[in-house]
């Protein structure tokens, strides 16, 4: 049976996925003493956690199979380091989603401590996307059609309408990146 699908296209997508978040969770954070724009923080509020868990399902259910059969135990330690970063960073996000609901909601909001948790949870994520880089880099192309096989069964297990790239995009624009007004 011949499988169709293109690993290195999802590990891109999800990579710039994940990068767009982090321009949203910057942007958030800078605009947050200047600004009444909550649309950002109502995206975030919709994307943050459900993109997470896409990314985590891909990696341990595609990613992290492919490098232990590829590399054994050499990626042990980066695996190991990577699903620590998973569980901690899922709980900053679900932090980050109840704080930013609030904020929706009207409910007073510490600012200046919303801000210093994006922040930190930003830096979090770009030291585990180097390591994902790392590791992806370890497994280039040409996939087999056996890891290809884990690809399409995750695909078959996700829910339809799997998390579109464009969600975070407005009229074809890039969120914001600059500081101040968030539009």
């Amino acid at each position: 049976m011949k499988v169709d699908v293109d690993i290195r296209a999802h590990i891109d997508a999800d990579a710039h996925l994940q990068r767009e978040i982090n321009h949203a969770l910057s942007a958030t954070a800078d605009g947050l003493a200047v600004s009444g724009d909550l649309r950002l923080v109502r995206i975030l509020t919709r994307t943050l956690a459900p993109s997470w868990t896409e990314h985590v399902s891909f990696q341990e259910e595609v990613i992290f199979p492919i490098a232990a059969a590829r590399h054994g135990g050499s990626t042990k330690k980066s695996i190991a380091l990577l699903r620590a970063d998973h569980d901690n960073l899922s709980h900053q996000h679900t932090e980050i989603g109840s704080v930013l609901q609030d904020l929706l909601d009207g409910h007073a909001t510490d600012l200046d401590r919303l801000s210093a948790t994006l922040r930190a949870t930003m830096a979090l994520r770009r030291s585990h996307f180097l390591l994902d880089a790392e590791l992806h880099t370890s497994l280039p192309a040409p996939y087999t059609s056996k890891e290809r096989a884990f690809c399409v069964h995750w695909m078959k297990t996700r829910p339809r309408a799997r998390f579109p790239l464009s969600l975070l995009r407005d009229g074809g624009h890039s969120i914001p990146r600059g500081p101040g007004r968030v539009h």
